[in-house]
């Protein structure tokens, strides 16, 4: 499940993909973009998604001036335990399209339609759905990100995840903090919800960056863990991001 632009910004401590980096290449009206990244542990709305492996993600998208971008975003996955049936899932793929843009001095949008693909699965493993999100950049900090689902993860039934995010300057240090609060509204799908946590610490050099974040979750019931997987996936923890933009 890909991060959304502000999120990735937020971890690497750059401009948000694709539609407001500042060192894409452009060609005429269009903006090309990308970057590659190697993790610790994929971390998704507070849950690991590699069984707490390490992960490897790219993307590449396209940027219209008019605000419109498509693109694609891919990273390794590991969704079954040890000893389990293998669902022959190796890795996500996740395009895209969308528009980006200023409403005001002070106020930003982006509109998000997301198709999450996950080629190879075995019978029984389908997890491919569609999201929907709309984040609102204010106060130049701040982010606030609603998802919606019609068909979470596949599970029969619609969710809702909810984000609030801040990142911060620190002096001329060339660091910056980072904090978000999510709640996952899964009862019409899981009859649960629960929320998540990050904070992060990054910093740029040049077309590199680094991010090193702590994650956690509260309310992740057993009831969750039998859609989302096991509850020990969902602890605190404590995971390194590192990226480069291109």
């Amino acid at each position: 499940m890909r991060p959304t632009k502000t999120l990735l910004a937020l971890l690497l401590c750059v401009p948000a993909l694709p539609a407001l980096a500042q060192d894409d290449e452009s060609t005429g009206p269009f903006t090309f973009s990308g970057g590659a990244w190697a993790l610790s542990d994929y971390v998704w709305r507070g849950v690991s998604q590699t069984q707490e492996n390490p992960a490897f993600q790219a993307e590449f998208s396209v940027a219209h001036e008019s605000g419109f971008y498509v693109g694609a975003w891919a990273t390794t996955v590991d969704f079954t335990p040890a000893g389990a049936e293998d669902d022959g899932i190796d890795y996500e793929l996740d395009t895209y399209v969308g528009w980006a843009g200023d409403l005001t001095d002070t106020l930003s949008l982006d509109l998000t339609f997301t198709r999450l693909i996950y080629p190879g699965y075995n019978e029984g493993y389908d997890y491919n759905f569609n999201e929907f999100s709309a984040a609102l950049g204010f106060a130049e900090n701040y982010t606030a990100t609603v998802v919606y689902s019609d068909d979470a993860i596949n599970l029969g039934g619609s969710a809702v995840y909810y984000n609030l995010a801040g990142e911060w300057e620190l002096g001329d240090s060339g660091f910056a903090l980072g904090a978000a609060i999510g709640h996952y509204d899964l009862d019409d799908a899981l009859d649960d919800s629960y929320e998540d946590y990050m904070v992060s610490l990054s910093r740029g050099f040049g077309p590199v960056s680094a991010s090193l974040m702590y994650t956690d979750t509260s309310g992740y019931s057993d009831l969750l863990a039998e859609g989302l997987g096991d509850a020990s996936l969902a602890d605190g923890r404590v995971a390194l991001m590192v990226g480069v933009e291109f």
